[in-house]
């Protein structure tokens, strides 16, 4: 999984190094979703790089390309343009905008508060695209859910997310041609070729158990099958970057009831639940760390403070929280809170309910019933740069009693890069000339293959 992926799930599976064509299922035979998901994956991995290999990098057919950018309004330094409908291809993902002429300022899912559409901004400067895949569940899109089971939560979706953002260039950069040549050193900034490295396993122990619940030899502590996911919460340097985990893999969330007031004070506040949990495994305890989410946090990729629960009142479904400091949160479209495991101890001191990274770097760093990781430390020939939303899946399984991480020839865990978010990126137009501001356009076009056969035969 290359996206945010924060769902309910048994594992990922899917490795394009397998050259795995399909999944085969057998008669009489379990079935989970893991196998749906690798055919799933394994069919959207041919088809973009199918789409790839054909159009390149990025692309749009002549007939109907979109994403031009006209109508360069530039007053007072303040920015705003058009985006013209159409199909565009980036790293083989179809990008689609139903809407002739959208302005920059009224993306659908890229909301600018009035604060960001008021940033000034230098010619001149690039347009560009950034995309990738957000996960999408019932809280978010209503209608994924059946009334007609009750509103049972089901599947979740997979949405592509393209955002047209834009980039201040060096003076000398007023044309394509050298944003094409100096192409590979934007994306480092965007997406850093190292994004650090992570290696996990289960710790080995002597420790006693019940020996019908947890097997004796077994390095993997806990009673359930987990999906552990790593997520980076702050990004930058290992001094300065955090981290958080969810032994569900970030997928136990409660929606908000947004037409109730939400009380805050100094440093408190408390939100009405739409709806309580299940069992104490998917609930809330006091002392937990949870993070108040919305589309506008989801879509810009923050990292927004997490709280911890102080009180609850289940009669009324209220969660009161309390946090570090004096903060006064905004609730945007589909707010949620989403719970995290971190919980203080003797060792570890939480920095806003997060660990640094640096405190799992020099040595093997327990997240919890025997679940061990570490992050592979900079040195000054590599300087890791991580970044927030990025992620490890850390599956553990009480069979065997240990955690599938890939090992070398002696048994060592493998220290990798993060599972996702993967993003993806085209340039569309540069903006120059302060007066008359001019948009030269830097997107590619090709022509359908149909067209090009009646070329061909004329």
């Amino acid at each position: 999984m290359a996206g945010e992926f924060r769902g309910d799930f048994t594992r990922d599976t899917f490795d394009q190094k397998n050259n795995f064509l399909r999944v085969l299922m057998q008669q009489g035979r379990v079935q989970v979703d893991t196998d749906w998901n690798e055919q799933v994956a394994i069919l959207l991995h041919y088809v973009q790089t199918l789409a790839e290999d054909l159009i390149g990098p990025h692309g749009g057919p002549v007939e109907r390309s979109g994403f031009k950018i006209t109508d360069v309004k530039y007053d007072d330094n303040i920015l705003d343009f058009l985006i013209s409908a159409g199909n565009y291809y980036v790293n083989g993902i179809l990008c689609q905008n139903d809407k002739d002429g959208m302005k920059y300022t009224d993306q659908p899912n890229y909301p600018l508060t009035f604060l960001s559409n008021q940033k000034q901004y230098k010619i001149p400067f690039l347009v560009f695209l950034d995309v990738w895949e957000r996960h999408i569940t019932y809280i978010q899109e209503d209608k994924i859910r059946e009334v007609a089971l009750g509103g049972a939560d089901t599947a979740t979706r997979s949405q592509v997310i393209w955002q047209v953002k834009v980039k201040e260039l060096e003076d000398n950069f007023t044309r394509c041609t050298y944003v094409k040549n100096e192409w590979d050193s934007l994306l480092e900034q965007w997406q850093p070729k190292n994004r650090g490295h992570l290696a996990a396993k289960a710790k080995e122990t002597t420790e006693q158990t019940e020996a019908c619940i947890i097997k004796p030899d077994a390095r993997y502590r806990g009673n359930e099958n987990q999906l552990y996911r790593m997520e980076i919460h702050v990004g930058g340097t290992s001094e300065q970057a955090t981290f958080k985990w969810s032994r569900e893999n970030g997928s136990v969330t409660f929606p908000i009831d947004i037409d109730s007031s939400i009380s805050t004070t100094n440093t408190t506040i408390t939100v009405k639940l739409k709806h309580w949990w299940r069992d104490r495994r998917f609930g809330l305890a006091e002392g937990d760390w949870v993070e108040l989410f919305d589309d506008y946090i989801s879509l810009h990729q923050l990292a927004n403070p997490l709280w911890k629960v102080d009180k609850i009142e289940p009669d009324d479904f209220l969660v009161t929280l309390t946090g570090e400091e004096s903060s006064t949160p905004n609730v945007g479209k589909h707010p949620l809170l989403r719970r995290w495991e971190q919980k203080e101890r003797n060792e570890l001191n939480l920095k806003g309910g997060t660990v640094t990274i640096s405190a799992a770097e020099n040595d093997w760093f327990t997240l919890e019933d025997g679940v061990q990781i570490k992050f592979n430390k900079s040195t000054e020939e590599e300087e890791h740069s991580y970044r927030t939303g990025d992620y490890w899946l850390i599956p553990a399984r009480t069979a065997t009693g240990d955690v599938e991480w890939d090992e070398d020839v002696n048994g060592t865990p493998l220290a990798i890069p993060p599972h996702g978010i993967e993003h993806h990126y085209a340039p569309l137009a540069v903006i120059t000339d302060e007066d008359e501001p001019q948009a030269q356009d830097c997107r590619h076009e090709f022509h359908s293959l149909e067209r090009s056969y009646d070329q061909l035969g004329s």
